[in-house]
């Protein structure tokens, strides 16, 4: 979890599954075979199950502002790529593509304070400084990159 909101905003997130125990997805996928044949997917099962996030005991999705929803969705990204390294003894390249737009001063430095150990390629309209970071900064200009 980014350490953006100094322990403001409490994060949760609720795992939702369509299956309750294996009789009754057994059955439930029995019923729906011909119609699941028809639309030539399988309409119940893990592949259909999803997840809310909450802030503060709010869902994010329908509370949360653009920020907020910014960064719950960087968060689980940067939780993802702590499990990668977990389990691969390797840090992944970090994508981050136009990502501040929504992002205040305090939640971007976070963010920089939490992935200062990984490689990351930012794409962004705007520029910015990164405190105590080495980085290289290019411009693309009508297809011309030029390292600033």
């Amino acid at each position: 979890h980014l350490c953006t909101t100094q322990n403001k905003e409490n994060i949760e997130i609720k795992y939702k599954s369509n299956i309750i125990n294996k009789e009754k997805y057994l059955k439930e996928l029995k019923n729906k075979r011909n119609i699941d044949i028809q639309k030539g997917y399988t309409s119940i099962g893990i592949h259909r199950d999803d997840f809310e996030i909450y802030i503060n005991d709010n869902p994010v999705s329908i509370y949360g502002s653009q920020g907020q929803k910014r960064t719950t969705i960087i968060s689980l990204k940067l939780a993802e790529a702590n499990v990668i390294y977990d389990e691969i003894g390797e840090r992944p390249v970090i994508l981050l593509d136009d990502f501040m737009s929504e992002l205040d001063k305090k939640r971007i430095q976070g963010l920089f304070e939490n992935i200062k150990e990984n490689q990351v390629i930012i794409t962004c309209t705007d520029s910015f400084k990164i405190n105590n970071t080495k980085y290289k900064l290019y411009k693309i200009t009508n297809a011309t990159i030029e390292c600033i």
